[in-house]
């Protein structure tokens, strides 16, 4: 049963593919198509507050790209501009706070945070972090935003991630520095009761079967010879937008390594440059990662979401006699009209 409910998601995903809008591959489109397809398909947008982080993990290139030495905070005037820009739209998905910073490390995320929930009253505002800022009064000024969600990880010492011992001291020191109880919700997964946000904590162990290679910059041996061909639509649903402006093809790349120069899609530091616009410029991108065949450069060695040599890809020929089908087209409309006005 499992195995055809599997064949019945490859088979709608391959059908989703070859039905998106022609316009999302088109670098051309008017700003207000691209503000409906934004709107229609856009499901996360991900920002850094700033540049640092506190930790230095193996499994991260923060362990050799410097996020520790200096405190860059995404420009003001830029955040207030994104937000305007999801105003416009009355965004009310995901508007996520991750990347390679650690969120709560300045202060000024509490701020942003409150003017966000102002002007973007329907989005999900969500943080990720590794919860060692997080005690009581942090978990309070989150509560009184509201932040919707959370999602902790907790780090142990390299190879006590599953000690039962080390777990429980590191456990129990979490609930007296934050007040939050923690109850099982899977194996070395917690969600944190006692707060007005949903926060979930997982202990992460990265091994070969599920370490990233964050677009080439960390060596996976086994993964050296590997060749992606599966689609990706992370382009589709999101957008990524680093503490200098730069926005990004996903969430694996960065705009400070220069290795991922190729991946920088667009820079919202830029006059006039709005996040529609960088949305538009994925366009290539996006249909490049649909496309069948080899996936090259940063994506290449990447296994997110690799669902098998491409049995989702977008062909062209099916794709236009689709697209040219009247039922498709009400589908489409109907999709979008109900994204715009929700």
């Amino acid at each position: 049963m499992a195995f055809l409910q599997d064949i019945v998601k490859i088979g709608a995903k391959s059908i989703a593919a070859n039905v998106l809008p022609p316009e999302l591959f088109d670098e051309h489109a008017s700003l207000a198509e691209v503000k409906v397809l934004f709107s229609t398909f856009v499901r996360v947008v991900e920002i850094e507050n700033h540049s640092y982080c506190n930790r230095i993990c193996s499994f991260c290139p923060n362990a050799f790209l410097d996020r520790r030495s200096a405190v860059h905070l995404l420009d003001g005037r830029l955040f207030e501009r994104i937000l305007s820009d999801l105003k416009s739209i009355n965004y009310s998905n995901r508007l996520v706070w991750s990347r390679y910073h650690e969120p709560l490390a300045d202060a000024s995320i509490f701020d942003r945070l409150e003017t966000a929930r102002k002007q973007l009253p329907s989005a999900k505002l969500v943080l990720v972090s590794n919860g060692d800022y997080l005690n009581r009064e942090t978990v309070r000024r989150l509560e009184a935003v509201p932040v919707d969600r959370m999602f902790l990880d907790l780090y142990l010492p390299e190879g006590k991630e599953r000690d039962p011992e080390q777990i429980a001291i590191e456990t129990e020191k979490f609930s007296k520095r934050t007040g939050l109880l923690l109850r099982a919700r899977a194996a070395f997964e917690y969600d944190c009761m006692g707060s007005g946000v949903q926060i979930t904590m997982g202990i992460p162990l990265y091994g070969p079967s599920n370490i990233s290679t964050r677009g080439g910059l960390i060596d996976v041996s086994q993964l050296r010879t590997f060749q992606r061909r599966s689609v990706c639509f992370n382009p589709l649903h999101s957008v990524v937008i680093d503490f200098n402006g730069k926005g990004m093809l996903c969430c694996q790349v960065r705009s400070d390594a220069p290795q991922h120069r190729d991946a920088i899609i667009g820079d919202l530091s830029r006059a006039g440059y709005s996040i529609f616009d960088l949305y538009r410029d994925s366009a290539s991108a996006r249909g490049g990662l649909l496309r069948p065949g080899p996936k090259e450069g940063v994506c290449r060695t990447c296994t997110i979401s690799n669902v098998g040599p491409d049995r989702l890809a977008r062909r062209e020929p099916f794709a236009t006699l689709l697209s040219g089908s009247a039922l498709v087209k009400r589908a489409v409309r109907r999709l979008a009209s109900s994204k715009t006005h929700a």
